[in-house]
């Protein structure tokens, strides 16, 4: 009877102390909104718990990839253009993301969203014929999202159905989440799973969450957002809109000052890539049809197509390529025009809003490498990003 007792005492006990967590860990995860949304990070995007907590009305998301992660310690990345303004973005994504994954994410979060925007930065190099490959998108892959997404009542079932499809092949490399995928769309959006199914899906999703709950509030208190908390006490007063003519001025400037190299990109950039210049000579003169097909165009429809389902206007950021690299590789020139008529295209089959670069391949001091954006190019897709946010 004592050793019952004992249990029964030790279980409450247990009991109390999970539920007391859950409940100091669920008031961590609002974070400072303005902070969080520029904050660079590989995680952020893949936790939903820190989305929907802290999309607000200020602001909407902005989706890309890689280019997040280069120039945000300069005065023109998005994390220092908007510190404290009116204009609170929620960027997301880093390396490895791309338009399938941002579809995902945008169903998953729609609903929490007040301004009904979205914005995508679209890499030529995601457009290779192979489209994401397998391992990088298991890498960036959500199941709180997949799952948020597949339960989304307003997302036709011919998107659903897209994305399950692609995931299913996608997760290839990952047989025991690609059985989950399969639980998901059973429970959550076809609802053709027996009882057992209902409750593993149940009780999986029960931990991812508190799981999520506990990465958010340690990203709270990591020291990046606390550094970027702290950058917004120095930055422009609430509701000032940058000065777009002296942020370019000044980014012109300091390339003039700092980039004075064949490619016109940052310095250090390129000294990495100088000991490798002589074999890229000329390398991809036989690039005829170069980012021109592959799976990718798809999924980005899939991400308009989304968009379209759940009343989201979107907007294609067409980045471009460096044009002085590409010239000197001998990537062809009609190529790459046929590549950004391409995006055009599939923009104006869904309605969707432009931020056009295209015509900026040789604007001295727009990158800091061969592909990413640098000076002049964040402050240009700052303006643009600010624009869209305004306009009625």
């Amino acid at each position: 009877m004592k050793r019952m007792r004992a249990f029964f005492l030790a279980l409450l006990l247990f009991v109390i102390t999970v539920v007391g967590c859950h409940f100091y860990i669920s008031r961590q995860v609002e974070l400072d909104s303005a902070a969080l949304g520029t904050l660079p990070s590989e995680e952020k995007g893949k936790l939903r718990t820190a989305l929907v907590n802290n999309i607000d009305e200020n602001g909407y998301p902005i989706f890309g990839s890689s280019e997040f992660m280069h120039g945000s310690d300069t005065s023109y990345h998005p994390a220092q253009v908007f510190s404290d303004s009116d204009f609170h973005p929620m960027l997301i994504g880093a390396g490895y993301y791309q338009s399938l994954s941002h579809a995902i994410t945008l169903a998953s979060i729609a609903e929490g969203m007040t301004v009904k925007k979205a914005a995508l930065i679209v890499s030529p190099q995601w457009f290779r014929k192979t489209g994401v490959v397998d391992q990088a998108y298991a890498s960036r892959f959500s199941e709180t999202h997949y799952a948020a997404a597949m339960a989304n009542e307003n997302l036709s079932d011919e998107v659903k159905q897209y994305i399950s499809d692609r995931t299913q092949t996608l997760l290839n490399v990952d047989e025991k989440t690609q059985k989950r995928v399969t639980m998901y769309d059973a429970v959550l959006w076809k609802k053709d799973a027996d009882l057992m199914e209902t409750l593993r899906e149940e009780t999986w999703s029960a931990f991812l969450n508190e799981k999520e709950l506990f990465e958010t509030m340690l990203l709270g208190r990591s020291k990046k957002l606390q550094e970027a908390e702290q950058k917004e006490t120095d930055a422009l007063e609430q509701g000032e809109e940058p000065d777009w003519t002296a942020l370019l001025q000044e980014a012109e400037m300091a390339g003039e000052s700092e980039n004075q190299n064949q490619f016109y990109i940052d310095e250090d950039a390129y000294k990495r890539l100088e000991p490798h210049l002589a074999k890229k000579k000329g390398m991809n003169s036989d690039a005829q049809k170069g980012y021109q097909g592959g799976p990718e165009f798809d999924d980005l429809r899939c991400f308009l197509q989304t968009c379209k389902d759940l009343g989201i206007e979107p907007m294609l950021v067409i980045v471009p390529v460096n044009g002085y690299y590409y010239d000197y590789t001998g990537f062809p020139k009609e190529a790459r025009e046929k590549y950004y008529e391409k995006i055009r295209g599939i923009a104006e089959e869904y309605g969707a809003k432009t931020a056009d670069f295209s015509d900026q391949e040789y604007t001295k001091y727009f990158f800091e490498d061969r592909v990413h954006l640098g000076k002049k190019g964040w402050v240009m897709v700052d303006e643009s990003l600010y624009e869209f946010y305004k306009e009625a």
